[in-house]
């Protein structure tokens, strides 16, 4: 069966829709055609959407979320830059609940996030159990624990032989003062990973598909613009990340489906603090060719 149908009775034979999709549909002397199956329709929908005359019918797609686009932008260019200025990394926290309507609305945004060949495949962990985050938390700091005794240890031994120290090793090695602070920042009761915050997302994808970083980082970030309009705040959660797919405490505990791995983490809720001012960054390199 045909996933896309076109009304011939509405279409104008324009060809909007195949200059849009070359995979699926096809311009046969002046008449458009239509081939889209399985095969070489990735769902992507443009085909629906750009036709002025609604003369496209995609079968595997609800037709009732194809929903006229306004044809003026929202922000202006000036009020969408200030938009992204405001966003901070917060990791103080109000002691106050995240409705599940406002979280469900953040996985919506993340539904529209573009991502690689339109495989459409994020999937969401979202915690609220305060146990099983201090859990999560403290399962993170023990695998920095282990990792810096194996860091020291193999530093130990390259130097005793006289041996140079490759520069992933030095690399990780400079970073072991902060990492020493996790466990004391645990043993004076605070949270050094998630910061008490009562909402952790966890966005993971399988491992083999196209680009699953980049589809769970841009799937995340949608998330943060979107929570900062819900009066929410946001923070990655790198550490996190960087355990979570090597540690097994951590892999059995998230028991996420088999071939996945988690690829950005957020904290989030409502915050105790109010920036006044934006921040300044250092100007981007960049080469004009």
């Amino acid at each position: 069966m045909e996933w896309v149908e076109i009304d011939t009775e509405k279409c104008n034979d324009c060809g909007l829709c195949q200059m849009v999709c070359r995979k699926c549909i096809f311009n046969k002397e002046g008449k458009i055609s239509i081939e889209g199956t399985e095969q070489n329709c990735n769902l992507c929908g443009r085909c629906v959407a750009i036709c002025p005359r609604g003369a496209v019918f995609h079968h595997r797609m609800d037709m009732k979320n194809f929903l006229p686009i306004d044809k003026e932008a929202v922000f202006t260019p000036d009020n969408f830059m200030n938009f992204i200025r405001r966003r901070r990394s917060h990791r103080l926290f109000r002691e106050q609940a995240v409705p599940k309507a406002e979280l469900e609305m953040l996985v919506e945004a993340c539904r529209y996030a573009p991502t690689g060949s339109n495989v459409q495949d994020v999937e969401l962990l979202i915690i609220q159990d305060k146990e099983r985050i201090q859990r999560l938390s403290d399962l993170t700091v023990d695998f920095f624990e282990q990792m810096i005794r194996d860091i020291e240890g193999k530093m130990a031994a390259l130097q005793s032989d006289g041996q140079e120290i490759p520069a992933d090793l030095a690399f990780h090695a400079a970073r072991l003062d902060a990492r020493k602070r996790l466990s004391v920042a645990r043993e004076t009761g605070l949270d050094p990973i998630f910061h008490r915050a009562p909402v952790v997302m966890i966005f993971h994808s399988p491992i083999l598909t196209s680009t699953p970083k980049d589809n769970c980082v841009i799937a995340a970030h949608n998330a943060v613009l979107t929570a900062m309009t819900l009066g929410l705040e946001t923070c990655y959660i790198g550490l996190f990340e960087a355990a979570a797919n090597i540690y097994s405490p951590i892999t059995r505990d998230l028991n996420l489906p088999e071939g996945q791995q988690v690829y950005s983490v957020l904290i989030l809720g409502y915050p105790k603090l109010r920036y006044l001012r934006t921040v300044d960054r250092k100007p981007i390199q960049v080469r004009w060719a």
